[in-house]
């Protein structure tokens, strides 16, 4: 078949696959990763794919719609996020206006956590896919194709032509990750890799896992509850490192890899032998990854690791409060929960020795979460002394235990989707705790963004980095022009909620980008 994937329109950046989709105020925009692998199993399976990823290309919905119609698309497979859920839906009533025999699957986070509410949201939706939906998607083009009945494909729930909701059998996780093409082979066939951005990492930079999964159950972490799982999957060292000898390659463009795995260093020997074989292979491709602070990695491990590339790791910390992490179950062992600050401090030291930089990530808002437990955050933050930071009032997910908690002690004071941003589409809390509102978490963060970025210890760190290193100078530049705009002026969390429309979802403003067509049909560059 004829299919796109499609990462809709919406606001301008915004990163619809990110742990908390929105806006960012770094300017971070987030690879349509998941949505990627789905395409590349698809063109493996003989189908004429196309891939458009609309807030990094601009691309308006009338560009989507003249899209189709140009290259007689008959299917399109559509990326969700529980912010733009309301657009999301809405862009898709458009295509199918525009084209009624077009087939359509919506997959993502949250379609895979509400798959019935998603369905009951508007007749054009006919199925989502649940969790990991590689294959779902490329049984479901199979089904469309030669005419199907669709309670064979797994992970699949969907409307029959009476209206009746059909949930299908779950779909096992794939086990063999090595059965996957390159990701990256579909980033260089379809996508413009200077329009990905992560404020810690060296840019250009291309993503892809090393492994799916994480043993930890934090409450509010929302790819292992909705996606991925608690089960780890590896990669074969060998496949790893055919990525990178192909993006080095092909893609001589890029800087660095970000290895978006839910967390890199789960099994030690594992992550060695990793190192070893790209230390044997000469890579020269830098690599950043997602790590716990806990994990006890000793300085042997971390200084081979930064001998094969390893460049920075992105850490949530998340409280300086032991309370809250206690209440956001970090750790499996409980007991553990009252030396997690320290080990975190060793951590950073340990991976400031072996030259490898850590980018802090701090949320308040937590179950648990005080005044005082905020400030003890600013605090940790501070002391860390990690390279760059971030300060977020938490977002629970649907299909968390974060969010069901939340839900059941009814905390969460704003039920409309579209309240999950602001207007410019930057995050905003939904969620109002005992003595401290959404918008004191907010405000909160703002503050500490400034406290934190504005130190003058901090900026003269950030300047001899400059110095020493141009790939860094290039890198912070960037990264303060974005961000220096909201040190200035916050969040602008005040928000004016847009009015229902007669079905009773939330009508977008006027004008908002994804939904009025702009008058050019073409990308804007």
């Amino acid at each position: 078949m004829r299919v796109l994937f499609l990462n809709p329109p919406f606001h301008r950046r915004y990163s619809r696959e990110q742990r908390s989709p929105a806006v960012t105020k770094s300017g971070t925009l987030y690879y349509p990763k998941w949505l990627s692998h789905a395409a590349a199993v698809a063109i493996q399976h003989g189908h004429e794919v196309d891939l458009v990823d609309a807030p990094a290309g601009n691309f308006s919905v009338q560009a989507i719609i003249d899209r189709i119609s140009a290259k007689n698309i008959e299917a399109v497979v559509c990326d969700t996020s529980t912010p733009s859920i309301l657009n999301d839906v809405s862009v898709i009533e458009s295509l199918v206006a525009a084209k009624p025999s077009l087939q359509v699957l919506m997959v993502g986070r949250h379609v895979s956590a509400l798959p019935k509410e998603t369905l009951a949201m508007s007749p054009a939706l006919e199925a989502v896919a649940i969790r990991e939906y590689e294959y779902t998607v490329r049984d479901w083009l199979e089904a469309k194709d030669c005419g199907a009945d669709l309670s064979s494909v797994d992970g699949l729930v969907w409307r029959r032509g009476t209206g009746e909701i059909v949930t299908n059998k779950p779909r096992e996780a794939i086990k063999d990750l090595d059965e996957l093409p390159f990701v990256s082979e579909v980033y260089k066939r379809f996508l413009h890799t200077p329009d990905y951005f992560y404020g810690h990492s060296l840019w250009p930079l291309v993503v892809f896992d090393t492994s799916r999964g994480c043993p930890y159950h934090c409450s509010f972490c929302v790819y292992p509850q909705t996606f991925s799982g608690h089960t780890m999957r590896y990669r074969s060292v060998a496949h790893v490192a055919d990525e990178f000898d192909f993006v080095s390659r092909e893609m001589p463009e890029i800087k660095t890899v970000m290895l978006e795995d839910d967390t890199f260093i789960i099994s030690k020997p594992r992550t060695l032998a990793l190192a070893q074989e790209l230390i044997r292979r000469g890579n020269k491709l830098p690599f950043d990854a997602n790590c716990r602070a806990d994990i006890g990695a000793e300085g042997e491990l971390l200084s081979t690791l930064h001998k094969a590339g390893a460049r920075l790791f992105c850490v949530g910390f998340e409280s300086g409060d032991v309370e809250v992490i206690h209440g956001m179950k970090k750790n499996n062992d409980d007991r553990r929960d009252a030396k997690y600050h320290e080990e975190a401090y060793r951590f950073v030291r340990r991976c400031q020795d072996s030259g490898i930089m850590v980018h802090g990530c701090f949320m308040v808002g937590n179950l648990n979460e005080t005044s005082g437990s905020m400030e003890k955050t600013l605090s940790f933050a501070k002391k860390l002394q990690p390279d760059t930071a971030q300060f977020f009032p938490i977002m629970v997910y649907p299909g968390t235990a974060a969010y069901d908690e939340a839900k059941k002690r009814k905390y969460i004071q704003i039920e409309d989707w579209g309240a999950w941003l602001t207007k410019d589409g930057l995050h905003n809390s939904v969620v109002n705790l005992p003595g401290i509102t959404h918008e004191e978490l907010v405000s909160f963060c703002d503050r500490a963004r400034r406290s934190f970025y504005l130190n003058p210890s901090y900026l003269m760190y950030k300047m001899k980095q400059s110095l020493k290193d141009p790939r860094e100078l290039q890198r912070n530049i960037k990264g303060f022009v974005t961000l220096s705009k909201y040190l200035l002026r916050g969040s602008q969390h005040e928000n004016k909620q847009p009015e229902n429309d007669q079905t009773g979802r939330q009508r977008r403003p006027p004008g908002q980008a994804g939904i009025t067509p702009t008058p050019s049909h073409q990308r804007v560059e």
